[in-house]
């Protein structure tokens, strides 16, 4: 007998700049791919477009909701790491993962 699994392993957000926007199929202002390491540990990469600091907040509010409490990206050839604080709209500011680990 099998048995099957199926998993999320890549997430993309988009943002818009008005409700609906993917169900209208309106351009987005900016995607960014979203891969998942494991159920709390995500990577952005391949990101297209502009964000300002609120879509920045409502991107990481948006992972936090999801589970995830680590996210990891390259960021001027750096990577980085944002640990999510649970149960808030904060995080703690990128650290230098050749610090942290």
């Amino acid at each position: 007998m099998n048995h099957l699994t199926m998993t999320a392993e890549e997430w993309s957000i988009r943002l818009y700049d008005q409700p609906d926007g993917y169900e209208r199929r309106l351009p987005y202002l900016a995607i960014v791919r979203v891969k998942c390491l494991n159920d709390k540990t995500v990577y952005l990469c391949s990101a297209v477009g502009r964000i300002n600091r609120k879509a920045w907040t409502q991107t990481l509010d948006l992972l936090r909701k999801k589970g995830v409490t680590t996210v990891l990206l390259e960021r001027h050839g750096r990577m980085k790491t944002i640990e999510l604080l649970q149960g808030s709209s904060t995080y703690e500011p990128n650290t230098d993962t050749s610090r942290t680990a």
